[in-house]
């Protein structure tokens, strides 16, 4: 599941295919994944809410052009339960385009199993950067051309930190780069919103060692206009958050969600080259 809203929202998300009846449902929350260790996040829900009491996740991905399906790749997901909607994430490494079944098998908290199959592409040619490319240098809006931050971003209260530089800007002066395409007021779910909390509390955490930069999905708001750098890096969905070397190559493709714990992890690699 991933929001809509830019120009290119016509293109598919990452599908969800149950065959099963489970105690548990998955949704896949990002889409664009690449040939390589792809980060996958999704979200576990019992009916219509969040299932909160799954202790545990392993996955196993299914290569369906063997017949049968052959089991390529097999290891556990990692939580992130500092966000508002708590997701898991795993990386298998995957050697193809295509469709790419996945076995997700959920461990509650009395002991017992629940499984829930489902299914991703994995794109031949991606849309967004792929990590070892280098970042566009975004000419983008800041508070210096901007000073109402209102038409920068349409967050109820846009934090100055991340309206400073320009991507350009950001990319010559030595320091990492946080990239965080988001649209906390026109989002469509719950899921892609808090991202934008996420970049916060971590430009908050590491000021001074990285450069942070929030770039609305929209340049205007009423009606709606994409913003020319969503249209210039090709973004298909959103939220996208990118972790940039000093070298300003991407380190870090995020998808979906990002909790700021998940995002600190990225950004102290970064930090520590």
């Amino acid at each position: 599941m991933a929001c809509g809203g830019t120009a290119a929202e016509n293109t598919p998300p990452a599908l969800v295919i149950s065959d099963a009846v489970s105690a548990v449902q998955v949704v896949v929350a990002a889409n664009d994944f690449e040939v390589g260790q792809p980060r996958i996040p999704v979200i576990f829900y019992d009916g219509a809410n969040q299932a909160a009491d799954i202790q545990a996740v392993e996955i196993s991905v299914y290569d369906t052009s063997q017949e049968p399906p052959l089991v390529v790749w097999t290891g556990p997901a990692t939580t992130y339960r500092d966000y508002t909607v708590p997701y898991w994430v795993f990386q298998p490494t995957l050697d193809r385009p295509g469709m790419w079944g996945i076995l997700a098998t959920a461990t509650l908290a009395n002991g017992q199993t629940a499984e829930q199959r489902f299914s991703i592409m994995v794109e031949e040619q991606p849309r967004s950067l792929l990590i070892g490319q280098p970042a566009i240098p975004s000419q983008n809006r800041t508070q210096a051309t901007h000073p109402d931050l209102k038409l920068l971003s349409s967050a109820a209260e846009p934090n100055p930190a991340l309206y400073q530089l320009t991507v350009a800007e950001a990319l010559e002066n030595g320091l990492p780069t946080v990239i965080s395409f988001t649209t906390p007021a026109f989002c469509q779910t719950a899921i892609c919103a808090p991202v934008l909390d996420s970049v916060e509390a971590v430009q908050a955490q590491y000021d001074g060692r990285a450069n942070f930069i929030h770039l609305e999905i929209f340049k205007e708001f009423n009606p709606l206009v994409t913003a020319d750098e969503v249209l210039e890096w090709d973004l298909p969905s959103e939220p996208w958050t990118f972790v940039v070397g000093r070298d300003g190559l991407i380190r870090a493709r995020l998808g979906g969600p990002v909790s700021p714990q998940e995002l600190a992890e990225w950004v102290e690699l970064v930090v520590s080259e």
